[in-house]
């Protein structure tokens, strides 16, 4: 392995031998991929059984006794730099999760996520909750199973969100939604009592064509990417990103001939995502540490491009005329037009489409789903009872159908329970990245005039951010970059100062 960053001996050897797990971590993401875009629905059973088999694999060699001496001697050396340390970290976390987590447990799992994963489209199409309940409910079961697995000081919930972001517990979760809960309400509220409060926008209700709105995506992408021969988009039920290895990233939109926010906000969501990954250091390919493994920090990547550049009042300037061809009616709208779309402010019911205030509500309402059926007050039978009534009560809305309300995320169905608090603290946390970059290089509507301020903006996040891959914990990261720990205060007053001039 020739590589500046990692030098001692020991982890190199390490790495040597984790190149086989990466192989078949890099052909599980394939078959991930194919899973959720290409692959026929009847061939779900035999891919959760392929998948199974592949990750009791990657357990038995990750276990094999070579690997754990090697591990546990990395760990009593002394001298190793920060890369070489978190090489370390991030092995030893995997460890204990193979260690604490049976054979059996883990294809079990596999399997089941792997066809929920159709069953959940299926579903979702039909609106129909009944026939993904069984689904759930043993994916629900293997949930707290893991949690007891795994382990846990306080709550079964602390083992689920530990295992997306190192160390975050339920009670960390349950403070950083107190603390933003009444602002934003106050917010919400301060914009319905406005003139300027719309319930919706014409803008919603426009046909397009799709094969001109898939054309619009790849050339936005085009534009605002370096090299696209890194990337593929392709569609599916739920806008993912998917990152295969260097110079192999898949993003995926989805396309619903109508209301065009959706599929432009979701493919620049997904491309701060895959961005992340591309500009970890070369050095780091093919280790534990490229890439991203916080998703508080991802998810701060994919929010920080779809909400301060996508929604900005320059950015749509710069692509308007493509915007206009998508559809002959949608030229009749100006630029203010769009920008008032895709700035509208209103109680709604999907979350992927959920402007920047009304966001984090629909998050604490699956964090609170979450948090119940792990600790058994909340039962899968009565989740769509329970998730409407939250929709009434934090929103004001209520889903018409299941497909508008419990399915419309895919999430539970590949077993991501704990993921979802990831995404309000990462848009928290982008609005420190804003604050920051803005005292470096200036400010984002200013450099998002030309291509060549695009280009300053990643080079920027690559130097700040993306480099480092996961050597730093979400923690560790914000102090080294910002020069303080986490702090709500910069979303809330990037907020109330954006919505109380627009309202």
């Amino acid at each position: 392995m020739d590589s500046k960053l990692i030098q001692h001996p020991i982890i190199i050897k390490l790495l040597e031998k984790y190149r086989i797990l990466w192989a078949l971590n890099h052909v599980s993401a394939l078959a991930h991929w194919d899973l959720e875009t290409y692959m026929p629905k009847e061939g779900a059973k035999a891919r959760g059984e392929a998948l199974s088999k592949i990750a009791s694999l990657s357990q038995s060699l990750f276990l094999d006794k070579t690997f754990v001496d090697l591990i546990e001697q990395a760990a009593k050396e002394t001298g190793l730099n920060e890369y070489e340390l978190a090489v370390v970290r991030l092995l030893k976390r995997s460890l204990k999760y193979y260690q604490k987590l049976p054979p059996e447990f883990i294809e079990d799992f596999v399997k089941t996520t792997s066809e929920a994963t159709v069953v959940w489209r299926n579903a979702k199409e039909k609106s129909d909750f009944s026939l993904f309940e069984p689904y759930l409910e043993k994916i629900v079961q293997l949930a707290r199973k893991k949690a007891e697995y795994l382990g846990y000081k306080e709550h079964p919930y602390d083992a689920l969100l530990d295992d997306y972001e190192e160390g975050l517990t339920t009670k960390d979760a349950q403070n950083f939604f107190d603390s933003i809960k009444n602002p934003i309400v106050e917010l919400i509220n301060y914009v319905k009592n406005s003139k300027n409060f719309k319930h919706e926008h014409p803008l919603e209700h426009e046909e397009y064509d799709v094969e001109q709105m898939k054309k619009f995506t790849e050339k936005l992408l085009q534009f605002i990417h370096y090299n696209m021969d890194h990337i593929r988009i392709d569609t599916s039920s739920h806008p993912f990103s998917i990152y295969l290895g260097p110079g192999d990233q898949r993003i995926t939109t989805r396309y619903e001939g109508k209301d065009f926010a959706s599929a432009y906000s979701s493919a620049i969501h997904e491309y701060g995502h895959a961005l992340y990954n591309l500009q970890s250091h070369e050095d780091l390919h093919y280790t534990p540490i490229s890439g991203g493994n916080s998703v508080v920090i991802h998810e701060s990547q994919s929010r920080f491009w779809e909400n301060f550049l996508g929604r900005s009042k320059e950015f749509i300037k710069f692509f308007y005329e493509d915007i206009i061809k998508i559809e002959k009616a949608i030229g009749k709208y100006s630029v203010d037009d769009i920008y008032e779309y895709l700035n509208l402010v209103r109680p709604s019911l999907i979350r992927t489409e959920a402007d920047e205030v009304t966001y984090h509500l629909h998050v604490l309402i699956r964090f609170e789903i979450e948090k119940g059926l792990i600790e058994g007050s909340i039962q899968v039978k009565d989740v769509p009872k329970v998730w409407n009534e939250k929709y009434k009560k934090y929103l004001g809305v209520e889903p018409k159908n299941d497909s508008q309300g419990v399915l419309q995320d895919i999430h539970w169905s590949d077993g991501s329970i704990g993921y979802f608090p990831t995404y309000s603290l990462g848009t928290a946390l982008s609005a420190m990245w804003k604050h920051k970059m803005e005292k470096d290089i200036g400010k984002i509507s200013d450099l998002l005039k030309d291509k060549e301020g695009i280009k300053k903006i990643q080079d920027w996040l690559k130097k700040n951010i993306h480099q480092y891959g996961s050597t730093y914990t979400f923690k560790e990261l914000v102090r080294k970059t910002s020069g303080e720990d986490f702090n709500i205060k910069y979303l809330i007053e990037y907020l109330e100062n954006k919505y109380k001039n627009l309202y």
